[in-house]
Parts: C-alpha cells; sequence; structure tokens
C-alpha cells in the first residue's frame, strides 16, 4: 500500500466530516407568493393575500443529495480501511501496525501517537513510519517491475 492510498483515507475522512456538516447546515427555504382571494363576510372583496411556507421539495431534494454523497465517500472510506487492514495484517511489526493504524485510519497527530507509544519526540514514531514506507514503496516497485519484465517476454 503506497502512502497516497494511506493520505486519501485521511482526507476522505476528512471530507465525510465536511459533507456531514453541510448537512446539518442545510436549512429548508421559506419561500413566499400571493395568491388572490376574498374575505369570508360580506363585502366578499378580491384581494391579494401573501402566503409564506418552506419548500419541503427543494430541501428534501438538497437533503438526499448531499446524503448520496455521504454514503458514496463512506463506502470509499470503508473500501479503504478494508485494504488497510489487510495491509496491516501483514506486516509483521506490532508497534509499525499500531502507528499506521494510528496515523491513517484513526487520523491521530504525530504527537498524540507519540504519547500512546510512550515517546517523548513526535519525530519517533513519524521517522519509523517514513522509513516502513519507502521500503514498502521500494519493495513494491521491484515487484511491479519484474510482474511487467514477466508479461514482456
Amino acid at each position: 500500500m503506497r502512502e497516497e492510498n494511506l493520505n486519501q483515507l485521511r482526507t476522505l475522512n476528512k471530507e465525510i466530516e465536511l459533507i456531514k456538516k453541510q448537512i446539518e447546515s442545510l436549512q429548508p427555504r421559506i419561500t413566499t407568493d400571493k395568491v388572490k382571494g376574498s374575505y369570508a363576510e360580506f363585502p366578499f372583496t378580491l384581494h391579494d393575500i401573501k402566503i409564506s411556507g418552506i419548500d419541503e421539495s427543494e430541501y428534501n431534494r438538497k437533503l438526499r443529495r448531499w446524503e448520496r454523497r455521504l454514503q458514496l465517500r463512506l463506502r470509499e472510506v470503508m473500501e479503504l480501511v478494508e485494504e488497510m487492514n489487510e495491509f496491516l495484517d501483514t506486516i509483521e511489526n506490532s508497534e509499525m501496525r499500531q502507528i499506521l493504524a494510528m496515523k491513517y485510519i484513526n487520523g491521530l497527530s504525530w504527537r498524540e501517537i507519540a504519547t500512546h507509544l510512550g515517546y517523548a519526540d513526535e519525530s519517533v514514531p513519524r521517522k519509523k513510519c517514513n522509513r516502513f514506507l519507502k521500503m514498502t514503496d521500494k519493495s513494491e516497485n521491484q515487484y511491479d517491475n519484474m510482474v511487467s519484465r514477466k508479461n514482456v517476454h
């Protein structure tokens, strides 16, 4: 799993939070209109009556659209979390599994990760993660090159 995929998980989670806030802030629009009517009692004079109310159809349409967008992003996150968990299962080092899960699944800061793991300096888990990801990327590139060479022959 490449670092871009891991970062995509974090950014999708942030996007989901943004969509949830937009849904919460969605307000129905008050609309007004004029209709012709007459008084209920004599004299039955025709006059304009101002009416107002909530445009439910527009509000519901917008709400459904935002909810569809949210569901789409949630599915993307679930797929990436599933891939991430499969990737984590292949890592033998428990600390590295924790670092990657805390950073990319739970969205913790390097400081929070360092504290959780008992390090005083946030650069320790960050550097370990960066080294691991570089090593993993290099292995994936070598594998990709090997597969592409086999397909050529």
